[in-house]
């Protein structure tokens, strides 16, 4: 049987964006974004991360803007200084698009997969 792992999401980010740069020296950028359920009045929150060429166009989007964000769904796990497991869901971007008065820009990239390693916060 076929499998596929592959997300598209339209929301709003909620909070400015955070770029930082692995051990490795990629970039990297981390936002959440708000959607709207098609029922009701609740809303989700999803937290993205972008790397590399992708990463570094995210430093143009802020807070309250409008994107969809295509991608795959990662799970994985790291332990705090506690040794407590903690375990997080997020999208890995493949693409991203702003939607804004003057039209739809389009941010392309490389997907990659990731470490614990890669990640700095």
């Amino acid at each position: 049987m076929a499998q596929l792992n592959r997300i598209i999401l339209i929301g709003s980010i909620v909070d400015e964006p955070d770029l930082k740069v692995s051990t490795e020296g990629k970039s990297i950028a981390k936002f959440t974004i708000e959607t709207e359920r098609s029922f009701g009045d609740k809303t989700d929150r999803i937290s993205v991360v972008a790397w590399e060429k992708l990463a570094d166009a995210v430093n143009e989007f802020s807070k309250n803007q409008v994107v969809l964000v295509e991608g795959r769904i990662q799970q994985r796990s790291f332990e705090d200084t506690d040794k407590n497991t903690t375990w997080v869901t997020e999208v890995v971007a493949s693409s991203l698009r702003s939607f804004s008065a003057g039209g739809v820009t389009v941010a392309g990239g490389k997907e990659q997969d990731i470490t614990e390693d890669d990640i700095p916060f």
